[in-house]
């Protein structure tokens, strides 16, 4: 289960896996015409039963997700390992600081401009020119932003004392060294193995970098020597 955009990468590390399913929360695409979610426990729900209605218990699965994405696939693991009893057999974490980090913010989401949300998208890189120049699309693609950034400023994970992992899958992560994230924490989250690997670029370090995307493929294929 992955987030739209990066299919073909993951079709292409895991050449054996029989489907690939990209996540496509409400607002967007094909379904453009839905309200955004802000709240977390309606949107993980959902999600939850999306995908145990999607895979059931037929096949083994992974998740990769990237930045917010990451933490909605985490929070669907631990919502389907409590719920289903199953969870992917590996969770793969891109450009996202463990959940138990706190997300400080010198603004609330709401006092930032829609101008200042595209000089974000800019910022960022790996959004094509074409996508920067036509101003309908940005106003799209700043909505969406603001959206995404609600969700992130409305999480919350509360590790209380008697905290005990609720997975058990291997998670691997991946940061780009220009923006780096603190990841560590994500060890904790499961009882499982943890690694952690910083490639080169920003938060977007995957995107038009051959080398980047070279060196991604094949540290996740030797995660998954048997590429099932």
């Amino acid at each position: 289960m992955i987030e739209r955009g990066m299919s073909d990468m993951v079709s292409m590390v895991f050449s054996s896996i029989e489907t690939v399913h990209s996540i496509c929360l409400p607002g967007r695409e094909g379904r453009f015409k839905e309200p955004f979610l802000t709240e977390w426990t309606t949107l993980i729900s959902d999600l939850c039963d999306d995908i145990y209605n999607t895979l059931g218990q037929k096949h083994p699965f992974i998740f990769w997700g990237h930045s917010m994405g990451a933490v909605m696939c985490f929070e669907a693991a631990r919502c389907l390992k409590t719920k289903h009893g199953i969870e992917p057999m590996h969770l793969l974490i891109s450009s996202a600081s463990a959940p138990q980090v706190v997300r400080k913010s010198p603004r609330s989401i709401a006092e930032i401009s829609n101008e200042q949300l595209a000089d974000k998208i800019r910022n960022w890189g790996g959004t094509p020119q074409a996508i920067l120049d036509n101003k309908e699309i940005m106003d799209i693609s700043v909505r969406i932003l603001r959206a995404d950034l609600t969700l992130v400023e409305n999480y919350r994970f509360i590790v209380e004392d008697s905290f005990v992992p609720v997975l058990s899958c291997p998670i691997t992560c991946f940061d780009g060294k220009d923006d780096l994230r603190d990841q560590e924490g994500w060890s904790e989250m499961t009882t499982g193995h943890f690694v952690r690997h910083v490639l080169s670029g920003g938060h977007f370090y995957f995107m038009k970098n051959q080398d980047n995307e070279n060196q991604l493929v094949d540290i996740i294929k030797q995660s998954f020597p048997s590429n099932t």
